[in-house]
């Protein structure tokens, strides 16, 4: 009888064990690689100081949540977009300023929000 008992805990810990990992997969990264680095693009526009300031926090969180499920290299790769686009703003006259702000303050809201690429792309 107790083998029975044992060998039901285990089932139960067993089956309880596959439901949270199912949950973890399913709230895994929903954007592919290559929509993850246009949004790196976007978030250095968003930190970005030379474009003004702006509230990032969720679109950050957002990031960071889908960095967790990245290679090293695509996370290279996000690294020097990130960059990038920051050194961009920062060294952009007032008209390449202007339009980098209107991509931060357009485009870039599509993936602010929900985390989905713009139909435009990068």
């Amino acid at each position: 009888m107790p083998a029975q008992r044992n060998f039901a805990v285990a089932a139960t810990l067993f089956a309880g064990a596959v439901a949270l990992a199912t949950a973890a997969l399913a709230s895994g990264p929903k954007l592919s690689d290559s929509q993850y680095l246009a949004a790196a693009h976007c978030q250095g526009l968003f930190a970005a100081k030379a474009l003004g300031p702006v509230d990032a926090t969720p679109f950050n969180a957002m990031m960071k949540s889908e960095g967790a499920y990245r290679s090293p290299e695509i996370s290279d790769r996000a690294d020097e977009a990130r960059r990038a686009a920051r050194l961009q703003a920062d060294d952009a006259g007032p008209g390449a300023r202007s339009e980098l702000i209107s991509e931060r303050d357009g485009a870039c809201q599509v993936w602010a929000r929900s985390g989905q690429p713009s139909t435009g792309g990068h």
